[in-house]
């Protein structure tokens, strides 16, 4: 009895499969390189200038140019304008492939001298930040409303966040909730109809003094200078809300970072922002260190620090701006 002959099918190529192959074959050559993976490692959690990437890396910009640019031809980098300067991140780990070259990356760290290099990178970021609100804190709200006015975007952040109230699953026995730079206080007021405890933030003096008639009026709204980022690591709040504020900060993506270890479990972290834009004058007119963000840039940076994004809403303003409106809620860690 002899066996079944085998009948072997020959599958069509798939045209894709060269494709991705090559740009496989490209990633990994431009991985190749001692430079090109500091570069990719210091991108891990921020966006940085030609020129900030030098002072980190400690490297002519010259060459960083030529190894920034082998890295954005195999995607492994993205770059944005803002104003005059170029902004690189990484791209988006959307391959196994990619996910796990960055992973590997992310295992190792920058040396002591480069992280000491990245602080003053963020250091120089800051002090424009403050010295642009020390002058200009007096007619800041008027040079704020060329852009968007409280009035037009605290009714549907005040929506989104009646929602996510009304949905949570686990309510603290008290409680409390921040804001970073509440401005004039009009979000900060309705706070503190809504929250036992509410604590209002800023690390310029002149800018809490806008908002100061509001905790007169409130007696549970409390007043704190200080920097978000050294307040202590400990979760105490059921709310942080950040409302056309990170387009103001040295380091975005740190602040979802910084957030989590704030935020209660389950608590929530509100985000109102620009939607990325080519309005350049704001640099100067309004101290914005950012030209707004892509709604997906803020997802991702909330969804690495551990938040999910439950609800989000758009609200197009007729000067051309657009605000976007995040309610983020904090993944509580899984028992097993």
């Amino acid at each position: 009895m002899t066996a079944p002959t085998e009948h072997l099918v020959s599958e069509a190529p798939d045209p894709g499969a060269e494709d991705d192959f090559e740009r496989l074959l490209g990633e990994a050559r431009a991985l190749g390189e001692r430079v090109r993976l500091q570069v990719l490692r210091a991108l891990r959690n921020d966006s940085y200038g030609v020129l900030e990437l030098c002072t980190i890396l400690d490297i002519a910009q010259p060459a960083l140019s030529h190894h920034l640019r082998i890295l954005f031809e195999a995607g492994l980098v993205a770059k944005r304008r803002e104003g005059s300067t170029i902004f690189y991140r990484r791209a988006a780990a959307t391959t196994a492939v990619r996910k796990a070259f960055f992973a590997a990356i992310d295992a190792t760290h920058l040396s002591p001298e480069q992280q000491a290099r990245v602080q003053d990178v963020y250091a120089a970021r800051a002090r424009r930040s403050l010295e642009f609100f020390a002058l200009n804190a007096a007619d800041f709200a008027a040079r704020q409303g060329r852009v968007a006015q409280a009035a037009v975007y605290v009714p549907g952040v005040l929506e989104v966040l009646d929602r996510a109230l009304a949905g949570a699953t686990v309510v603290p026995d008290q409680s409390t909730a921040l804001e970073i730079g509440p401005g004039d206080g009009e979000l900060l007021r309705a706070l503190a109809d809504r929250f036992d405890v509410v604590t209002g933030i800023d690390n310029e003096p002149a800018m809490l003094e806008r908002c100061a008639p509001v905790a007169q009026n409130c007696p549970n709204v409390r007043l704190l200078q200080r920097d978000f980022m050294a307040l202590p690591s400990i979760a105490r709040y059921r709310l942080v809300v950040a409302a056309m504020v990170i387009h103001h900060l040295a380091a975005p993506a740190r602040v979802f970072q910084y957030a989590r270890r704030l935020v209660v479990d389950h608590g929530h972290f509100l985000v109102v922002e620009l939607c990325r834009h080519e309005h350049t004058w704001v640099h100067d007119a309004c101290g914005d260190q950012w030209l707004g963000f892509e709604p997906q840039e803020l997802t991702e940076w909330a969804e690495a620090a551990g938040f999910t994004r439950e609800e989000s809403q758009f609200l197009a303003q007729r000067n051309g701006f657009q605000i976007q409106i995040h309610a983020f809620r904090k993944v509580a860690p899984t028992t097993q």
